[in-house]
């Protein structure tokens, strides 16, 4: 653990019962170069010693606080303490909606586990350790076209920069707001969602976004969506952009999942994203939607470099060659997938990423390839044909030029071949 991630001489407060067993917790806390923990009794003891001493963390219970007690909470412990942590024997919902309004950064389960408590301690050492925005990367995953592969795609995307990015955090956000699928790729179980920002969305601040996250597989923080249809109307194209804007403060990367259609909070994930990863499949409806995408981003004034196209789901039996695709689009494909039907459903069965279900699979090596083009870090491993020309059904062509996809004819019928796509998706034509 860095110099930077165990201050020392860190103070704490524990209030009451809050932090039993008292030796774990403090043990743990010793880890992170916090004191042994003062404690006091009762709530208003701890608001006296509070205005004697400075407590760059509170522990307090949850259990049995009402209105009275969290206003206390907000005004006087919250003002008085750097951050705090609240625990209770149930994560009842509404209980753990109030604390965050008060201004509790962390809940956990009581009686304390040294895992629990230990991940919560991280993630606020990690947010006092950074006070300045980081101005992380945002990558935006979007196809008008359901059904293509969009949330698999950000989620093990995602998992892929972690991976090949240990010293950066990586985000995770679901801008499918209602009904998304990310939590259940991840089997995610989350206390909260992006609806319980709606409330508080003129405060939104780093603070609050962080304690919403989920952890999920591969050390990803997970924003989830919410299951209550009146967030539709509630989250718009401010809120998005706010949220994207704190996330970035606190992560290197982050990663947006957006919906099929562009709504207003869609667009301004687009707009602040600095590359937006334009999902595609090798066919006729998949090409001509991704087509029209492609004309809209312009007209939208968007830079050529911020949008990349990639092929999903490349197979050996596709009507449709990259070569084609390339054409009906007018600019190259950046890279493609191998279908890996059974691995990715697998996977979404157990909840986890591709990559920590089958590691060495061509899909998982792909990702991580396909992450190392994206954040540009030069790691990429083998080839990119060698990563994404592996189909289910065998090999695809081989790729002469190096850029994961072949630009070889798909027959000796070519010409025709080509003219046939072009009256299809009629080229040339505005």
């Amino acid at each position: 653990m860095s110099e930077e991630r165990r201050p020392v001489g860190r103070s704490v407060l524990f209030i009451g019962h809050a932090a039993e067993p008292n030796d774990v917790a403090n043990s743990v806390l010793s880890r992170f170069g916090f004191q042994p923990a003062e404690l006091v009794q009762s709530l208003a003891t701890a608001v006296t010693r509070l205005r004697e001493k400075h407590f760059d963390l509170v522990v307090l219970s949850l259990e049995g606080l009402g209105p009275v007690e969290l206003t206390l909470v907000e005004r006087e412990i919250r003002q008085s303490s750097s951050l705090i942590i609240g625990t209770a024997s149930a994560s009842h919902p509404d209980l753990l909606l109030s604390a965050l309004r008060a201004g509790i950064h962390e809940f956990v389960a009581a009686p304390i586990e040294a895992k629990s408590f230990g991940v919560a301690v991280d993630r606020l050492v990690r947010r006092m350790s950074s006070p300045t925005a980081l101005a992380g990367t945002t990558i935006a995953i979007y196809s008008a076209k359901g059904g293509l592969g969009t949330t698999t795609i950000a989620v093990n995307l995602a998992a892929a920069i972690a991976k090949s990015q240990p010293a950066k955090r990586v985000a995770l956000a679901d801008y499918v707001v209602v009904g998304g699928d990310v939590r259940v790729m991840l089997d995610l179980k989350p206390a909260y969602d992006i609806g319980d920002l709606v409330m508080k969305v003129d405060r939104i601040d780093g603070d609050l976004l962080y304690s919403l996250l989920s952890q999920g597989p591969s050390g990803v923080w997970t924003l989830p969506s919410s299951d209550k249809p009146e967030v539709l109307d509630l989250i718009d194209a401010n809120a998005a952009a706010t949220i994207i804007s704190q996330l970035r403060g606190y992560f290197g990367y982050v990663v947006v999942d957006t919906e099929h259609y562009l709504s207003e909070r869609t667009l301004a994930a687009l707009d602040a994203a600095d590359r937006i990863v334009l999902v595609t499949q090798l066919s006729v409806t998949a090409l001509r939607s991704t087509q029209r995408s492609l004309q809209l981003f312009e007209r939208l004034g968007y830079a050529r470099e911020k949008v990349s196209v990639i092929v999903n789901r490349t197979d050996a039996d596709s009507a449709l060659s990259v070569r084609d695709a390339e054409s009906v689009l007018g600019r190259p494909i950046l890279w493609r997938l191998p279908n890996d039907f059974s691995d990715c459903s697998e996977a979404t069965t157990k909840g986890v990423p591709v990559l920590e279900f089958a590691p060495d699979s061509p899909l998982s090596r792909s990702f991580l390839n396909l992450a190392a083009k994206l954040v540009g870090t030069g790691t990429e491993t083998g080839t990119p044909d060698m990563m994404a020309a592996v189909t289910a059904t065998g090999p695809a062509p081989a790729s002469p030029n190096g850029n994961g996809h072949d630009n070889s004819s798909s027959n000796g019928n070519s010409a025709d071949a080509n003219s046939r796509i072009g009256r299809m998706f009629r080229l040339g034509r505005r």
